[in-house]
């Protein structure tokens, strides 16, 4: 049985295996396309076989400094900004920042691929050295980071999974819909 976070080419597409949204229907994942016929993410390079799904935009004036593992998302302008459970705006999650970087510099950041997260208790809430492989993390209300209890109560919060730990440092990254609180 398939992983989450693994892939595999079929007639020419890449796709990548993930689990089902919590408290959606079913229990089973899905083989997912990992880019659309329009190359979609952005696929970068050539040659090699393996989709590139980074983005990259420079991080909003006045935002605090990204560090790596940090969930972002894009503003109106189209510049990074840390992402927050704290509103439906915010916690449209564009991927996982997979390097750090300062307001005015441009940052690289990744979703539907396994990356590895060396500063865990930077970026999950609780401050763990490590995550708890199997579990599903959530976008927090804390900026930037995930966590495994979202906020279920406060109206207005957003539930969004981001992610299941496939290891104590490695991420499988895959956003999906959100649920608002009411």
């Amino acid at each position: 049985m398939a992983n989450a976070g693994d892939t595999k080419e079929r007639f020419g597409r890449q796709y990548i295996y993930l689990n089902p949204p919590p408290n959606g229907l079913g229990t089973i994942g899905a083989w997912r396309l990992r880019v659309d016929d329009g190359g979609t993410p952005p696929i970068d390079g050539g040659g090699g076989g393996d989709a590139d799904l980074s983005f990259r935009a420079v991080v909003a004036p006045g935002s605090p400094d990204i560090k790596l593992g940090n969930l972002v998302y894009l503003n109106a302008l189209g510049q990074v900004e840390l992402a927050s459970a704290a509103t439906l705006l915010t916690s449209a999650v564009a991927g996982m920042a997979i390097e750090g970087k300062a307001a005015g510099e441009l940052i690289e950041f990744t979703r539907n691929e396994v990356k590895q997260i060396f500063n865990v208790n930077l970026v999950v809430d609780g401050a763990p050295t490590f995550l708890s492989p199997g579990d599903v993390y959530f976008l927090s209300m804390t900026p930037g980071n995930w966590t495994t209890s979202p906020d279920t109560t406060t109206p207005g919060a957003v539930v969004r999974s981001c992610g299941t730990a496939l290891d104590t440092n490695q991420m499988s990254i895959e956003i999906q819909i959100a649920t608002t609180v009411i």
